[in-house]
């Protein structure tokens, strides 16, 4: 079997059960305070322009590169499949 102790057991349990109930008492905090607000168009777009924000700032070629149409190629692929 493995080595679990009646001490660690105890400890353990009372771990999970401290937590769940910090949980429900950060949910009832969002309920009585209106902190959950419903997601809008509006604070997507603020989220997204930040995670662009963050990317550019994070990495240097974040974006595809980019070929002129000289470089790309005019023959159909290898497999391509005729309509």
């Amino acid at each position: 079997m493995s080595d679990l102790s009646r001490r660690k057991l105890i400890t353990t349990g009372l771990a999970a059960t401290a937590g769940a109930s910090a949980l429900g008492v950060a949910a009832r905090f969002a309920q009585r305070y209106d902190w959950c607000r419903p997601i809008t168009a509006e604070s997507m777009a603020a989220a997204e322009t930040l995670t662009y924000a963050c990317q550019r700032l994070l990495t240097r070629h974040s974006l595809a590169r980019e070929f002129p149409r000289s470089q790309i190629s005019k023959p159909p692929f290898a497999n391509e499949i005729h309509p």
